[in-house]
């Protein structure tokens, strides 16, 4: 069985990878696990522990509800504080995953780009690192 490793940021953009791996992978063939990383951003105010908390439960809960829309899948969900890029290599290699499965990002409208984020993990992975491309109405 194959384990998949998708960083989700909860934009619509990023959910499209679900879809991807619906229509790639057989529910039986793989366990998936839906990432999360809340980006801590250094400004000089002091960060409570409750905010942390807060940032932590909010974003577990939107795993959940994206967990849902892989019900006939094998799924887990794992919530972090960090640098993404950083924090889904360190999890690719402990896990041991033998995919990672990102979105395209085409912000500002450069539509070969593919975001710092996803290209720090293709410079880094140690495993395949499958980038869906994002869907846009606009040219369907």
């Amino acid at each position: 069985m194959k384990k998949i490793l998708m960083p989700i940021d909860g934009t619509e953009r990023s959910l499209q990878s679900l879809d991807f791996v619906k229509n790639i992978f057989p529910k039986d063939s793989v366990e998936i696990t839906l990432m999360n990383v809340k980006e801590l951003v250094f400004t000089g105010r002091v960060v409570a522990f409750d905010e942390m908390k807060y940032f932590e439960n909010t974003c577990n809960e939107m795993l959940e509800k994206i967990k849902e829309r892989l019900k006939e899948y094998k799924v887990d969900t794992y919530f972090s504080f960090g640098y993404p890029g950083k924090e889904i290599i360190e999890k690719s290699i402990e896990g041991k995953y033998d995919v990672i499965v990102m979105t395209k990002s085409t912000k500002n409208n450069f539509i070969d780009s593919i975001g710092s984020v996803t290209a720090h993990v293709v410079k880094k992975a140690k495993c395949t690192v499958i980038i869906v491309p994002e869907y846009n109405k606009k040219y369907n």
